[in-house]
């Protein structure tokens, strides 16, 4: 049976072994990740697959812990930008953009996880590493300073009624947490995402506009 890929972002150019190495290590390995799952890839399959040693893939990578991560800072960095585009093509309205940003970034995981149900198993790794941990930090940092600032957008246009633009902001963030983590929508069912986040965000930007 052929190997599934899910493809990359449109703007990440597939890389080639003699142009970066560590990049078409981290490309081939997505690829079996996303195929054959991370517990059953090994070093040595990502090795044939790149078309050099495992010694030589040593001199990259530590360890496959540490390809993993590097496979979901791929994965995080794509939502990026797509959260990115989405803000540039969304209305100038504060809800509308803060809707297209939260929505657009669950439904990359959504539909990444609809074409590879095994990518769940780099977001359980993820979570059981330091440097994933820290990872994930800082990407929850950089999404919740964007919903600060089209929070505070809100406010100076008068569409939202918040004195503390940050306390809203981490309470949104929380408040669509859930969506954001790939094992608990995979377990909720893909289908019901994209609806309940409607009428999550629904509650939550009801709770901004308020006066009292």
């Amino acid at each position: 049976m052929e190997m599934m890929t899910i493809p990359l972002s449109p703007d990440i150019a597939e890389p080639t072994s003699r142009e970066d190495p560590h990049a078409a290590i981290v490309l081939k390995s997505r690829e079996l990740f996303t195929h054959y799952g991370y517990s059953k890839t090994n070093i040595g399959d990502i090795a044939q697959e790149c078309a050099m040693s495992p010694g030589n893939l040593y001199r990259y990578f530590k360890n496959k812990q540490a390809i993993g991560v590097a496979v979901v800072d791929n994965f995080m960095r794509e939502e990026e930008m797509r959260t990115s585009a989405a803000l540039v093509e969304a209305s100038k309205e504060a809800e509308a953009r803060l809707r297209a940003v939260i929505t657009e970034g669950v439904m990359h995981t959504v539909e990444h996880l609809r074409q590879s149900p095994k990518i769940v198993e780099l977001a359980e790794m993820i979570c059981d590493c330091d440097e994933g941990v820290e990872m994930i930090q800082t990407h929850v940092m950089k999404r919740l300073s964007a919903l600060q600032m089209i929070i505070a957008d809100g406010v100076a246009a008068g569409e939202f009624h918040v004195v503390d633009t940050e306390a809203a902001a981490r309470a949104v963030q929380m408040g669509t947490k859930f969506f954001h983590v790939p094992f608990a929508i995979a377990r909720h069912g893909l289908d019901r995402v994209e609806e309940d986040l409607a009428v999550t965000l629904d509650l939550l930007c009801a709770g901004l506009r308020s006066r009292d």
